[in-house]
């Protein structure tokens, strides 16, 4: 029985686990429901997402797979300019007002090769 997310917050949900709801008693075929009806009585609670999709804007989208490692993301997030403000090598301080689009050091040898 395909129950989506936004079943939890919708004003038809039958809250059984043998019924979706009464206009899609089986579930609906996709990610998206046209009969959703938000619950203005529903308990607002930390967002689901099945395993593959992720809460974007409101909207559950499905993951991109990345072509970096997770041990790699974390690097980059701690490390890269964009998320730092600094030169990873020099420490040279980015205009925060103006950031580039290449983080490539004016100080040192840095290139940003991220694109």
């Amino acid at each position: 029985m395909p129950k989506i997310p936004d079943c939890d917050r919708c004003v038809l949900y039958a809250h059984n686990p043998y019924v979706v709801c009464a206009v899609h008693p089986e579930g609906v075929e996709g990610d998206r429901c046209i009969d959703f009806r938000p619950d203005p009585n529903a308990e607002i609670q930390e967002q689901w997402s099945p395993q593959g999709y992720s809460w974007y804007g409101g909207e559950l989208i499905p993951n991109r797979h990345s072509r970096y490692s997770q041990e790699e993301q974390t690097e980059i997030l701690n490390n890269h300019p964009f998320f730092t403000g600094v030169c990873p090598q020099c420490r040279h301080e980015f205009d925060q007002d103006n950031l580039p689009v290449h983080f490539d050091c004016p100080n040192c040898d840095f290139i940003d090769d991220s694109v």
